[in-house]
Protein backbone atom coordinates (compact mmCIF):
# COMPACT_ATOMS: atom_id res chain seq x y z
CA UNK A 1 0.00 0.00 0.00
CA UNK A 2 2.76 2.19 0.67
CA UNK A 3 4.60 2.00 -2.61
CA UNK A 4 1.56 2.37 -4.53
CA UNK A 5 0.94 5.69 -2.56
CA UNK A 6 4.69 7.01 -3.26
CA UNK A 7 4.25 5.96 -6.91
CA UNK A 8 1.34 8.12 -7.08
CA UNK A 9 2.99 11.19 -5.14
CA UNK A 10 5.56 10.64 -7.94
CA UNK A 11 3.26 10.75 -10.55
CA UNK A 12 1.61 13.93 -9.65
CA UNK A 13 4.82 15.55 -8.89
CA UNK A 14 5.61 14.93 -12.70
CA UNK A 15 2.31 15.86 -13.76
CA UNK A 16 2.59 19.22 -11.91
CA UNK A 17 6.28 20.11 -13.12
CA UNK A 18 4.85 19.29 -16.59
CA UNK A 19 2.15 21.42 -16.58
CA UNK A 20 4.33 24.43 -15.05
CA UNK A 21 7.42 23.79 -17.61
CA UNK A 22 4.62 23.91 -20.58
CA UNK A 23 2.77 27.02 -19.18
CA UNK A 24 6.41 29.18 -18.99
CA UNK A 25 7.07 28.22 -22.25
CA UNK A 26 3.45 29.29 -23.42
CA UNK A 27 3.87 32.85 -21.71
CA UNK A 28 7.33 33.03 -23.04
CA UNK A 29 6.58 33.66 -26.34
CA UNK A 30 4.84 36.54 -25.50
CA UNK A 31 7.00 39.32 -26.11
CA UNK A 32 7.78 42.84 -24.25
CA UNK A 33 9.85 45.87 -24.60
CA UNK A 34 12.96 45.34 -22.73
CA UNK A 35 12.51 46.93 -18.88
CA UNK A 36 16.30 48.10 -19.52
CA UNK A 37 15.61 49.56 -22.64
CA UNK A 38 19.08 50.44 -23.79
CA UNK A 39 22.55 49.61 -22.62
CA UNK A 40 23.86 52.80 -21.37
CA UNK A 41 27.20 53.81 -24.21
CA UNK A 42 30.33 54.99 -23.39
CA UNK A 43 31.39 58.20 -25.60
CA UNK A 44 34.83 57.34 -25.62
CA UNK A 45 36.31 59.12 -29.04
CA UNK A 46 34.97 62.49 -30.59
CA UNK A 47 35.60 64.85 -27.28
CA UNK A 48 37.17 68.19 -28.14
CA UNK A 49 39.22 69.66 -25.21
CA UNK A 50 39.45 73.28 -23.98
CA UNK A 51 41.20 74.86 -21.75
CA UNK A 52 40.62 78.21 -20.57
CA UNK A 53 38.99 78.67 -23.55
CA UNK A 54 41.98 77.49 -25.96
CA UNK A 55 42.03 74.46 -28.14
CA UNK A 56 44.27 71.67 -26.90
CA UNK A 57 43.04 68.43 -28.68
CA UNK A 58 40.32 67.27 -30.90
CA UNK A 59 39.39 63.67 -31.20
CA UNK A 60 40.07 63.42 -27.51
CA UNK A 61 39.63 60.29 -25.56
CA UNK A 62 37.81 59.60 -22.35
CA UNK A 63 38.57 57.83 -19.44
CA UNK A 64 42.46 59.21 -19.64
CA UNK A 65 44.79 61.35 -17.05
CA UNK A 66 47.18 64.33 -18.44
CA UNK A 67 50.42 63.76 -16.55
CA UNK A 68 51.84 66.19 -18.36
CA UNK A 69 48.84 69.15 -18.23
CA UNK A 70 48.59 71.45 -14.78
CA UNK A 71 44.57 71.65 -15.00
CA UNK A 72 44.20 72.74 -11.49
CA UNK A 73 42.05 75.70 -11.12
CA UNK A 74 41.84 75.75 -14.94
CA UNK A 75 37.97 75.84 -16.88
CA UNK A 76 38.36 72.79 -18.96
CA UNK A 77 35.73 71.89 -21.50
CA UNK A 78 34.77 68.82 -23.09
CA UNK A 79 32.06 69.28 -26.01
CA UNK A 80 31.10 65.99 -28.20
CA UNK A 81 28.74 66.89 -31.10
CA UNK A 82 25.49 63.65 -30.81
CA UNK A 83 25.85 61.37 -33.63
CA UNK A 84 22.57 60.47 -35.37
CA UNK A 85 22.40 56.89 -33.33
CA UNK A 86 22.55 58.46 -30.49
CA UNK A 87 19.43 59.86 -30.52
CA UNK A 88 17.74 57.76 -28.36
CA UNK A 89 19.38 58.43 -25.12
CA UNK A 90 17.73 61.42 -22.64
CA UNK A 91 20.35 60.69 -19.56
CA UNK A 92 23.50 61.69 -18.91
CA UNK A 93 25.97 60.15 -16.39
CA UNK A 94 29.19 61.13 -15.32
CA UNK A 95 31.55 60.91 -12.12
CA UNK A 96 34.07 63.56 -10.78
CA UNK A 97 36.46 64.41 -8.34
CA UNK A 98 36.89 67.57 -6.23
CA UNK A 99 35.31 69.43 -9.29
CA UNK A 100 32.70 72.16 -10.23
CA UNK A 101 30.56 71.01 -13.07
CA UNK A 102 28.58 73.18 -15.65
CA UNK A 103 26.59 70.77 -18.54
CA UNK A 104 25.52 72.67 -21.32
CA UNK A 105 23.44 71.39 -24.33
CA UNK A 106 22.99 73.03 -27.51
CA UNK A 107 24.29 75.89 -25.73
CA UNK A 108 21.54 76.06 -22.60
CA UNK A 109 22.81 75.27 -19.01
CA UNK A 110 20.90 72.55 -17.90
CA UNK A 111 22.80 71.54 -15.06
CA UNK A 112 25.42 72.86 -12.01
CA UNK A 113 26.98 71.58 -9.50
CA UNK A 114 29.67 73.24 -6.92
CA UNK A 115 32.08 70.38 -5.95
CA UNK A 116 34.47 72.52 -3.97
CA UNK A 117 32.68 73.56 -0.71
CA UNK A 118 29.85 73.76 0.89
CA UNK A 119 28.08 76.49 3.62
CA UNK A 120 30.21 75.09 6.12
CA UNK A 121 33.49 75.16 3.60
CA UNK A 122 34.03 71.24 3.86
CA UNK A 123 36.33 70.30 0.99
CA UNK A 124 35.06 67.64 -0.80
CA UNK A 125 36.71 63.77 -1.33
CA UNK A 126 35.77 61.20 -3.26
CA UNK A 127 33.88 60.44 -6.64
CA UNK A 128 30.45 61.87 -7.15
CA UNK A 129 28.16 60.73 -9.84
CA UNK A 130 26.43 63.06 -11.73
CA UNK A 131 22.85 62.12 -13.47
CA UNK A 132 21.56 65.27 -16.16
CA UNK A 133 18.31 64.35 -18.20
CA UNK A 134 18.16 65.65 -21.66
CA UNK A 135 15.29 66.72 -23.63
CA UNK A 136 15.21 67.26 -27.31
CA UNK A 137 17.71 65.03 -28.43
CA UNK A 138 18.68 64.75 -31.79
CA UNK A 139 21.46 64.81 -34.12
CA UNK A 140 24.11 67.09 -34.37
CA UNK A 141 23.47 68.87 -31.29
CA UNK A 142 26.23 70.25 -28.98
CA UNK A 143 26.73 68.53 -25.63
CA UNK A 144 29.40 70.29 -23.23
CA UNK A 145 30.75 69.30 -20.16
CA UNK A 146 32.87 72.10 -17.86
CA UNK A 147 34.35 71.57 -14.69
CA UNK A 148 37.17 73.42 -12.68
CA UNK A 149 39.33 70.99 -10.78
CA UNK A 150 40.84 72.02 -7.15
CA UNK A 151 43.09 69.59 -6.92
CA UNK A 152 45.67 68.53 -8.78
CA UNK A 153 45.16 65.12 -9.53
CA UNK A 154 41.58 65.22 -9.76
CA UNK A 155 42.04 68.43 -11.82
CA UNK A 156 43.98 65.96 -14.64
CA UNK A 157 41.69 63.12 -14.32
CA UNK A 158 38.50 62.63 -16.93
CA UNK A 159 36.32 59.43 -16.30
CA UNK A 160 33.83 57.80 -18.58
CA UNK A 161 30.76 59.65 -19.88
CA UNK A 162 27.80 57.70 -20.68
CA UNK A 163 24.87 58.26 -22.55
CA UNK A 164 21.95 56.00 -22.20
CA UNK A 165 18.21 56.02 -20.29
CA UNK A 166 17.94 56.73 -16.51
CA UNK A 167 17.41 53.10 -15.96
CA UNK A 168 20.65 52.44 -17.86
CA UNK A 169 22.31 54.22 -16.14
CA UNK A 170 21.65 53.08 -12.46
CA UNK A 171 22.14 49.33 -13.88
CA UNK A 172 25.38 50.47 -15.43
CA UNK A 173 26.39 52.24 -11.82
CA UNK A 174 25.52 48.89 -10.15
CA UNK A 175 27.36 46.51 -12.34
CA UNK A 176 30.46 49.10 -11.62
CA UNK A 177 30.58 48.38 -7.68
CA UNK A 178 26.66 47.33 -6.91
CA UNK A 179 28.16 44.47 -4.71
CA UNK A 180 29.89 46.97 -2.30
CA UNK A 181 26.97 48.84 -1.66
CA UNK A 182 24.93 44.71 -1.15
CA UNK A 183 28.02 43.83 1.19
CA UNK A 184 27.60 46.92 3.49
CA UNK A 185 24.12 46.77 3.77
CA UNK A 186 24.39 42.96 4.93
CA UNK A 187 27.19 44.26 7.37
CA UNK A 188 24.92 47.20 8.56
CA UNK A 189 21.86 44.17 8.95
CA UNK A 190 24.29 41.58 11.09
CA UNK A 191 24.84 44.91 13.42
CA UNK A 192 21.72 45.72 13.66
CA UNK A 193 20.74 42.22 14.47
CA UNK A 194 23.73 42.01 16.96
CA UNK A 195 22.09 45.06 19.22
CA UNK A 196 18.60 43.95 19.33
CA UNK A 197 20.13 40.09 20.74
CA UNK A 198 22.43 42.17 23.12
CA UNK A 199 19.37 44.15 24.29
CA UNK A 200 16.61 41.29 24.05
CA UNK A 201 18.26 37.73 24.83
CA UNK A 202 21.67 38.32 26.37
CA UNK A 203 20.96 41.65 28.10
CA UNK A 204 21.76 40.42 31.72
CA UNK A 205 24.71 37.79 30.04
CA UNK A 206 28.05 38.41 30.94
CA UNK A 207 28.33 38.64 27.35
CA UNK A 208 26.50 41.60 26.36
CA UNK A 209 29.30 43.96 26.08
CA UNK A 210 31.13 41.55 23.99
CA UNK A 211 28.13 41.85 21.69
CA UNK A 212 27.27 45.38 21.57
CA UNK A 213 31.30 45.44 20.81
CA UNK A 214 30.93 43.30 17.96
CA UNK A 215 28.00 45.22 16.49
CA UNK A 216 30.32 48.38 16.60
CA UNK A 217 32.82 47.27 15.06
CA UNK A 218 30.26 46.16 12.08
CA UNK A 219 28.53 49.47 11.82
CA UNK A 220 31.96 50.44 11.69
CA UNK A 221 32.61 48.20 8.68
CA UNK A 222 29.42 48.42 7.48
CA UNK A 223 29.51 52.33 6.90
CA UNK A 224 33.21 51.91 5.50
CA UNK A 225 32.10 50.04 2.94
CA UNK A 226 28.87 51.70 2.13
CA UNK A 227 30.19 55.36 2.73
CA UNK A 228 32.93 54.55 -0.08
CA UNK A 229 30.77 52.90 -2.55
CA UNK A 230 29.49 55.10 -5.49
CA UNK A 231 25.95 52.86 -5.72
CA UNK A 232 25.43 54.27 -2.65
CA UNK A 233 24.76 57.93 -4.19
CA UNK A 234 21.58 56.45 -5.67
CA UNK A 235 20.23 57.00 -2.21
CA UNK A 236 22.35 59.59 -0.50
CA UNK A 237 23.48 61.73 -3.22
CA UNK A 238 25.06 64.15 -0.96
CA UNK A 239 29.05 63.19 -1.25
CA UNK A 240 29.76 65.29 1.95
CA UNK A 241 27.21 62.92 4.22
CA UNK A 242 28.45 60.03 2.95
CA UNK A 243 32.60 61.37 3.49
CA UNK A 244 31.49 62.63 6.87
CA UNK A 245 29.82 58.62 7.29
CA UNK A 246 33.23 57.05 6.42
CA UNK A 247 35.70 58.87 8.02
CA UNK A 248 33.30 58.40 10.99
CA UNK A 249 33.83 54.69 10.56
CA UNK A 250 37.45 54.87 10.48
CA UNK A 251 37.94 57.14 13.77
CA UNK A 252 35.49 54.50 15.92
CA UNK A 253 36.39 51.03 14.47
CA UNK A 254 39.75 50.80 16.65
CA UNK A 255 37.26 51.54 20.04
CA UNK A 256 35.10 49.26 19.16
CA UNK A 257 37.50 46.93 18.31
CA UNK A 258 39.60 47.12 21.40
CA UNK A 259 36.26 47.28 23.40
CA UNK A 260 35.88 43.71 22.24
CA UNK A 261 39.20 42.28 22.46
CA UNK A 262 39.10 43.42 26.43
CA UNK A 263 35.68 41.88 26.77
CA UNK A 264 36.35 39.11 24.76
CA UNK A 265 39.99 37.72 25.20
CA UNK A 266 40.82 40.13 28.70
CA UNK A 267 44.66 40.60 27.94
CA UNK A 268 46.91 41.83 30.43
CA UNK A 269 47.12 45.11 28.02
CA UNK A 270 43.45 45.74 28.63
CA UNK A 271 43.39 48.93 30.64
CA UNK A 272 46.56 50.65 28.76
CA UNK A 273 44.59 49.85 25.44
CA UNK A 274 41.49 51.27 26.86
CA UNK A 275 42.90 54.23 27.30
CA UNK A 276 45.16 54.89 24.31
CA UNK A 277 42.20 54.16 22.06
CA UNK A 278 40.11 56.80 23.58
CA UNK A 279 42.45 58.83 20.94
CA UNK A 280 40.67 58.25 18.06
CA UNK A 281 37.24 59.46 19.06
CA UNK A 282 38.51 62.31 20.86
CA UNK A 283 40.62 62.79 17.09
CA UNK A 284 37.55 62.92 15.19
CA UNK A 285 36.05 65.80 17.68
CA UNK A 286 39.07 67.61 17.44
CA UNK A 287 39.48 67.57 13.51
CA UNK A 288 35.27 68.27 12.85
CA UNK A 289 35.50 71.35 14.92
CA UNK A 290 38.55 72.52 12.89
CA UNK A 291 36.70 71.90 9.65
CA UNK A 292 33.79 73.92 10.98
CA UNK A 293 36.39 76.30 11.70
CA UNK A 294 37.46 76.97 8.10
CA UNK A 295 40.66 75.79 9.55
CA UNK A 296 41.33 72.32 8.01
CA UNK A 297 39.39 69.57 6.61
CA UNK A 298 38.95 65.98 6.58
CA UNK A 299 41.00 65.30 3.42
CA UNK A 300 44.22 66.60 5.21
CA UNK A 301 43.93 63.93 8.03
CA UNK A 302 42.96 61.08 6.08
CA UNK A 303 46.06 59.71 4.95
CA UNK A 304 47.75 60.23 8.45
CA UNK A 305 45.03 58.50 10.06
CA UNK A 306 44.75 55.35 8.00
CA UNK A 307 48.52 54.88 8.70
CA UNK A 308 48.49 55.59 12.62
CA UNK A 309 44.85 52.67 12.32
CA UNK A 310 47.29 50.76 10.88
CA UNK A 311 50.17 50.79 13.38
CA UNK A 312 47.59 50.95 16.23
CA UNK A 313 46.25 47.59 14.56
CA UNK A 314 49.66 46.04 14.41
CA UNK A 315 50.20 46.52 17.52
CA UNK A 316 46.51 45.41 18.93
CA UNK A 317 47.89 42.19 16.78
CA UNK A 318 50.95 41.97 18.79
CA UNK A 319 49.83 41.89 22.64
CA UNK A 320 46.94 39.48 21.15
CA UNK A 321 49.92 36.90 19.69
CA UNK A 322 51.41 37.53 23.04
CA UNK A 323 48.16 36.58 25.11
CA UNK A 324 48.01 33.59 22.42
CA UNK A 325 51.68 32.35 23.43
CA UNK A 326 50.60 32.69 26.98
CA UNK A 327 48.13 29.93 26.84
CA UNK A 328 44.86 32.35 25.70
CA UNK A 329 44.35 30.04 23.17
CA UNK A 330 40.42 31.38 22.24
CA UNK A 331 42.44 34.94 20.92
CA UNK A 332 43.28 32.38 17.67
CA UNK A 333 40.07 33.10 16.00
CA UNK A 334 40.36 36.70 16.93
CA UNK A 335 44.06 36.82 14.90
CA UNK A 336 42.22 35.04 12.16
CA UNK A 337 39.77 37.67 11.53
CA UNK A 338 42.38 40.66 12.09
CA UNK A 339 44.40 39.21 9.57
CA UNK A 340 41.41 40.33 7.19
CA UNK A 341 41.12 43.32 8.11
CA UNK A 342 44.32 44.26 8.03
CA UNK A 343 44.38 43.57 4.52
CA UNK A 344 41.29 45.68 3.93
CA UNK A 345 42.99 48.54 5.67
CA UNK A 346 46.14 48.20 3.62
CA UNK A 347 44.48 47.86 0.24
CA UNK A 348 42.79 51.20 1.41
CA UNK A 349 45.75 52.78 1.85
CA UNK A 350 47.13 51.81 -0.93
CA UNK A 351 43.67 53.17 -3.13
CA UNK A 352 44.73 56.60 -1.33
CA UNK A 353 48.40 56.39 -2.46
CA UNK A 354 48.42 54.94 -5.59
CA UNK A 355 46.85 56.83 -8.83
CA UNK A 356 43.55 56.52 -9.68
CA UNK A 357 43.23 53.66 -12.07
CA UNK A 358 44.92 51.02 -9.97
CA UNK A 359 42.78 49.10 -7.36
CA UNK A 360 39.33 50.59 -8.24
CA UNK A 361 37.25 47.80 -7.86
CA UNK A 362 37.58 47.25 -4.23
CA UNK A 363 35.42 43.92 -4.10
CA UNK A 364 38.87 42.14 -2.77
CA UNK A 365 38.97 44.58 0.13
CA UNK A 366 34.90 44.39 0.86
CA UNK A 367 35.25 40.50 1.42
CA UNK A 368 37.91 40.64 3.52
CA UNK A 369 36.22 42.98 5.50
CA UNK A 370 33.05 40.88 5.10
CA UNK A 371 35.19 37.64 6.54
CA UNK A 372 36.76 39.47 9.34
CA UNK A 373 33.19 40.22 10.69
CA UNK A 374 31.59 36.77 10.01
CA UNK A 375 35.11 34.93 12.16
CA UNK A 376 33.70 37.59 14.63
CA UNK A 377 30.55 37.01 14.82
CA UNK A 378 31.12 33.26 15.05
CA UNK A 379 33.28 33.44 17.99
CA UNK A 380 30.29 35.76 19.44
CA UNK A 381 27.13 32.82 18.72
CA UNK A 382 29.53 30.55 19.93
CA UNK A 383 30.38 32.75 23.61
CA UNK A 384 26.69 33.20 23.90
CA UNK A 385 25.71 29.38 23.31
CA UNK A 386 28.56 28.27 25.63
CA UNK A 387 27.40 30.94 28.48
CA UNK A 388 23.34 29.39 27.80
CA UNK A 389 24.61 26.16 27.93
CA UNK A 390 26.82 26.74 31.46
CA UNK A 391 23.70 28.68 32.44
CA UNK A 392 21.86 26.34 31.87
CA UNK A 393 23.19 23.71 33.45
CA UNK A 394 23.25 25.70 36.41
CA UNK A 395 19.58 26.97 36.68
CA UNK A 396 18.76 22.28 36.54
CA UNK A 397 21.11 21.81 39.49
CA UNK A 398 19.47 24.99 41.06
CA UNK A 399 16.29 23.28 40.35
CA UNK A 400 17.03 19.68 41.53
CA UNK A 401 17.95 21.60 44.94
CA UNK A 402 14.12 23.50 44.57
CA UNK A 403 12.41 20.06 43.11
CA UNK A 404 10.77 17.06 44.96
CA UNK A 405 11.77 14.09 43.18
CA UNK A 406 8.67 12.13 43.53
CA UNK A 407 5.90 14.92 42.75
CA UNK A 408 8.08 17.08 40.78
CA UNK A 409 6.50 19.73 42.13
CA UNK A 410 8.51 22.90 44.38
CA UNK A 411 9.90 21.42 47.82
CA UNK A 412 9.58 22.27 50.79
CA UNK A 413 13.12 24.82 49.99
CA UNK A 414 11.75 26.70 47.87
CA UNK A 415 8.42 27.36 49.69
CA UNK A 416 10.47 28.92 52.64
CA UNK A 417 12.26 30.90 49.99
CA UNK A 418 9.00 32.31 48.41
CA UNK A 419 7.75 33.17 51.90
CA UNK A 420 10.84 34.98 52.76
CA UNK A 421 10.62 37.61 49.11
CA UNK A 422 7.25 37.98 49.96
CA UNK A 423 7.71 39.22 53.39
CA UNK A 424 9.84 41.83 52.21
CA UNK A 425 7.32 42.96 50.16
CA UNK A 426 4.56 45.84 51.43
CA UNK A 427 0.98 44.35 51.82
CA UNK A 428 -0.37 46.89 49.97
CA UNK A 429 1.37 45.44 46.70
CA UNK A 430 0.51 42.08 46.54
CA UNK A 431 -2.43 39.73 46.58
CA UNK A 432 -1.92 36.93 47.66
CA UNK A 433 -4.22 33.60 48.08
CA UNK A 434 -2.59 30.79 50.45
CA UNK A 435 -3.93 27.32 50.92
CA UNK A 436 -2.42 24.10 52.60
CA UNK A 437 -3.19 20.32 52.22
CA UNK A 438 -3.33 17.55 54.24
CA UNK A 439 -3.46 13.86 52.71
CA UNK A 440 -6.17 12.14 55.17
CA UNK A 441 -4.97 8.32 55.92
CA UNK A 442 -1.51 8.15 54.21
CA UNK A 443 -0.03 6.39 56.70
CA UNK A 444 -3.18 3.11 56.89
CA UNK A 445 -2.80 3.18 53.28
CA UNK A 446 1.14 2.69 53.71
CA UNK A 447 0.85 0.15 56.14
CA UNK A 448 -2.04 -2.13 53.88
CA UNK A 449 -1.25 -1.36 50.45
CA UNK A 450 2.37 -0.74 50.81
CA UNK A 451 4.81 2.52 50.12
CA UNK A 452 4.25 2.20 46.43
CA UNK A 453 0.51 2.85 46.80
CA UNK A 454 1.34 5.70 48.97
CA UNK A 455 3.82 7.20 46.29
CA UNK A 456 1.06 6.96 43.62
CA UNK A 457 -1.25 8.63 45.70
CA UNK A 458 0.63 11.39 46.60
CA UNK A 459 1.27 11.63 42.42
CA UNK A 460 -2.27 11.95 42.17
CA UNK A 461 -2.64 14.47 44.24
CA UNK A 462 -0.01 16.59 43.11
CA UNK A 463 -1.47 16.46 39.41
CA UNK A 464 -4.74 17.38 41.14
CA UNK A 465 -3.05 20.67 42.67
CA UNK A 466 -1.75 21.55 39.62
CA UNK A 467 -4.93 21.67 37.39
CA UNK A 468 -6.19 23.54 40.39
CA UNK A 469 -3.93 26.44 40.51
CA UNK A 470 -3.53 26.61 36.95
CA UNK A 471 -0.96 29.13 35.10
CA UNK A 472 -0.41 31.75 38.00
CA UNK A 473 -0.26 29.69 41.35
CA UNK A 474 2.77 27.62 42.76
CA UNK A 475 2.60 24.22 44.40
CA UNK A 476 4.57 23.20 46.46
CA UNK A 477 4.91 19.66 48.74
CA UNK A 478 5.88 21.17 52.36
CA UNK A 479 6.03 17.42 54.35
CA UNK A 480 5.22 14.40 53.80
CA UNK A 481 1.41 14.33 53.05
CA UNK A 482 1.22 18.10 53.15
CA UNK A 483 0.87 20.87 50.37
CA UNK A 484 0.58 23.95 49.89
CA UNK A 485 -0.33 26.00 46.78
CA UNK A 486 0.52 30.22 46.62
CA UNK A 487 -1.44 31.99 44.61
CA UNK A 488 -0.43 35.25 43.10
CA UNK A 489 -1.17 37.66 42.05
CA UNK A 490 -4.50 37.05 42.74
CA UNK A 491 -7.20 38.92 42.79
CA UNK A 492 -10.90 38.62 44.62
CA UNK A 493 -12.82 37.25 42.15
CA UNK A 494 -9.91 34.50 40.89
CA UNK A 495 -9.93 33.59 44.43
CA UNK A 496 -13.63 32.79 45.62
CA UNK A 497 -13.61 30.88 42.02
CA UNK A 498 -10.64 28.76 42.58
CA UNK A 499 -12.24 28.18 46.84
CA UNK A 500 -15.33 27.09 44.77
CA UNK A 501 -13.52 24.69 42.68
CA UNK A 502 -11.52 23.33 45.36
CA UNK A 503 -14.72 22.95 47.30
CA UNK A 504 -17.06 21.10 44.37
CA UNK A 505 -13.89 18.50 43.43
CA UNK A 506 -13.41 17.82 46.78
CA UNK A 507 -17.21 16.74 47.38
CA UNK A 508 -17.44 14.95 44.24
CA UNK A 509 -13.74 13.62 42.70
CA UNK A 510 -11.84 13.05 45.65
CA UNK A 511 -14.04 10.63 47.29
CA UNK A 512 -15.97 9.48 44.56
CA UNK A 513 -13.70 8.70 41.84
CA UNK A 514 -10.41 8.72 42.95
CA UNK A 515 -10.91 7.82 46.88
CA UNK A 516 -8.77 10.45 47.71
CA UNK A 517 -9.18 12.31 50.80
CA UNK A 518 -7.71 15.85 51.04
CA UNK A 519 -8.10 18.01 54.05
CA UNK A 520 -7.33 21.89 53.22
CA UNK A 521 -7.31 25.68 55.01
CA UNK A 522 -7.25 29.20 53.04
CA UNK A 523 -6.14 32.46 53.69
CA UNK A 524 -5.73 35.57 51.46
CA UNK A 525 -3.06 38.21 52.13
CA UNK A 526 -2.50 41.96 50.77
CA UNK A 527 -4.48 45.18 50.99
CA UNK A 528 -7.24 45.17 53.20
CA UNK A 529 -7.08 41.89 54.68
CA UNK A 530 -6.89 40.86 58.48
CA UNK A 531 -3.16 39.75 58.18
CA UNK A 532 -0.60 41.69 59.11
CA UNK A 533 1.90 39.71 57.77
CA UNK A 534 2.25 36.86 55.07
CA UNK A 535 3.46 34.85 58.29
CA UNK A 536 -0.31 35.24 59.93
CA UNK A 537 -1.64 34.31 56.96
CA UNK A 538 -0.13 30.83 56.37
CA UNK A 539 -0.77 30.27 59.96
CA UNK A 540 -4.64 30.91 59.80
CA UNK A 541 -4.50 29.27 56.34
CA UNK A 542 -2.50 25.47 58.22
CA UNK A 543 -5.19 26.15 61.61
CA UNK A 544 -7.97 26.26 58.89
CA UNK A 545 -6.72 22.86 57.54
CA UNK A 546 -6.20 21.56 60.97
CA UNK A 547 -10.08 22.27 61.58
CA UNK A 548 -10.78 20.97 58.27
CA UNK A 549 -9.27 17.43 59.36
CA UNK A 550 -10.84 17.02 62.39
CA UNK A 551 -13.98 17.78 61.08
CA UNK A 552 -13.45 14.99 58.23
CA UNK A 553 -12.50 12.48 60.79
CA UNK A 554 -15.77 13.12 63.18
CA UNK A 555 -17.69 12.79 59.95
CA UNK A 556 -15.68 9.17 59.17
CA UNK A 557 -16.46 7.99 62.86
CA UNK A 558 -20.28 8.61 62.43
Amino acid sequence: MSSQRKVLQIGLIVIFLLVLLLTLLDVGNITFEPIWEREARALTNGWSLFVDGELRANDFQIPIVLHDENLKGKEVRLSYTLQGTETFANSLMFRTAQKSVVVLFDGEKIYSYDGNVDARRIKLYGYVNHFVRLDDIAEGKKLEIITIGYDEKSSNTFYPVYLGSRVSQIVNLFRYDGLSLVFGLIILLTAISVVVLAITLVRHLAVRQTALAFAGIEFCAGLWIVGGSMSTQLIVHNQLILLVVGVLAMYLLPYFLTRFVITMYHIPESKILGQIVLIFPFAFVVISILQLLGLTSYYEFLTPTAIVLFVYLITLVGYSIKAYRNGNVAIKQFLIAIAFLLLSVLGELILLLLPFNTLLNALVLNLGILTFGAVLLQQVLVSVMEYVERKGKEEYLLSLVHTDDLTGLANRRAFEERMGQLRKVNREHVFVGIIVFDVNNLKIINDLKGHAAGDLLLQDVAALLKKWGGAISAVYRTGGDEFALICEPCNTEYYENLKTTIATDSATQINVATKLSLAYGEAFYGKNSAYATIDEAFAAADAGMYRHKIKMKQSEVK
